[in-house]
């Protein structure tokens, strides 16, 4: 929850930042700010949220850890992305990519899960990871 925290603080300094000059492409407009801090925002809720559903039974404890990974996996993306912002680069393409295979792999994971018990949890979850799927392509097409 920590590393989501400084990730959050990171992308409002971006979206607040104006002493340092830097490329419209990098720092984004308003949207693009928005798009980019509901994308940490949403992926953080269903951290949480995953970490919420019961894993008594061993098939959903896969699933749950599978989409884990595939949050994780976002999470080292947005940090690379971060990163590139912040030294005025062009966010990396495998960066990119590797934040949509991790959105997929979560999604994927969730679908895998079974137990009627955390159908709930699991609907909620997926609503989470959806929209911050919805908010990066936002970020595409704002972010330009």
């Amino acid at each position: 929850m920590a590393r989501i925290s400084s990730v959050l603080f990171s992308l409002c300094i971006v979206a607040c930042a104006s002493a340092a000059p830097m490329h419209r492409r990098q720092t984004g407009d308003l949207d693009c700010n928005l798009a980019r801090l509901k994308v940490v925002s949403d992926i953080a809720a269903t951290q949480t949220l995953v970490s919420q559903i019961n894993t008594t039974d061993l098939a959903t404890a896969s699933a749950v850890g599978m989409a884990q990974a595939g949050l994780n996996s976002v999470n080292s993306a947005i940090q690379d992305i971060l990163t590139a912002v912040f030294a005025n680069q062009t966010a990396p393409a495998d960066s990119r990519v590797q934040l949509e295979q991790g959105l997929d792999t979560a999604n994927s994971a969730l679908l895998l899960i079974k137990d009627p018990s955390a159908n709930a949890s699991v609907s909620a979850a997926r609503a989470k990871l959806l929209a911050a799927g919805t908010a990066g392509d936002q970020v595409l097409s704002e972010c330009k």
